[in-house]
């Protein structure tokens, strides 16, 4: 009797904790409301770790069309200071550059001598205003966006938990401007992976159709490490 109790008990034991690992559905929010809740977060965070990934055709760097993007990862702190490590591929040559900026001001490592230069006016993609409220992404997702819809909710790479995913087509001209002119200024299209009980933004995908190209550049952007403390000082110029 007493190991027929102890069977009974374990069994429901077991069906108790299958139970509990049972993946619970999202909550039936609307896809406006979910990016409401994110945007209000994105304003609120006061820094992060970033990494972007860019595939498909290229997206060039200089009018000569040499110099092509290829991925960057770094951290942002509010209000205006990142630093990154960004890849660049240039004819026969794959190079990692770091970049820091601080407000408008930038700085990079030289291709050739590996020293710190500040870099000319609204040069390029300026991290800083990735979360920036006039220009970037909150801008972005408040205002030019269309043909909004939630798609079935996705697991986030190996990250075990399940997030909201929203589609939707971007006017391209203020993505064209956050990017130093990487992407747009034509409407691009993307899907973002908002957590279920943060909503925090952990990705966004961008396809940006190229003309004469049967290709479209894709960008991949992870945000990770919310609320991340550090501290970004300007280069030493030798």
């Amino acid at each position: 009797m007493r190991m027929r109790h102890i069977v009974r008990l374990f069994i429901a034991s077991l069906l108790l904790f299958t139970i509990s690992c049972r993946e619970q559905p999202l909550a039936d929010l609307p896809a406006e409301t979910i990016l409401e809740r994110a945007i209000t977060r994105m304003t609120s965070v006061s820094g992060f770790h970033f990494m972007i990934d860019r595939s498909g055709a290229p997206a060039y760097l200089d009018a000569a069309e040499t110099l092509s993007f290829r991925q960057a990862e770094g951290d942002y702190v509010t209000p205006d200071r990142a630093r990154a490590v960004v890849r660049i591929i240039a004819p026969g040559l794959v190079t990692d550059v770091s970049v820091v900026s601080v407000g408008a001001i930038q700085w990079e490592t030289n291709v050739l001598t590996g020293q710190w230069e500040e870099l000319p006016p609204d040069w390029g993609f300026n991290p800083t205003v990735l979360f920036d409220t006039q220009l970037g992404l909150p801008a972005i997702l408040t205002s030019d966006l269309s043909n909004l819809v939630r798609v079935e909710s996705q697991k986030l790479d190996d990250s075990g938990l399940l997030m909201y995913q929203l589609s939707a087509d971007v006017a391209g001209e203020r993505l064209y401007q956050m990017s130093g002119g990487l992407i747009g200024p034509g409407p691009v299209t993307a899907t973002m992976w908002i957590a279920p009980e943060t909503f925090e933004l952990h990705r966004i995908l961008v396809v940006e159709p190229v003309a004469g190209s049967e290709e479209s550049s894709i960008w991949q952007v992870d945000f990770g490490e919310f609320d991340l403390q550090l501290e970004i000082e300007p280069p030493t110029i030798k």
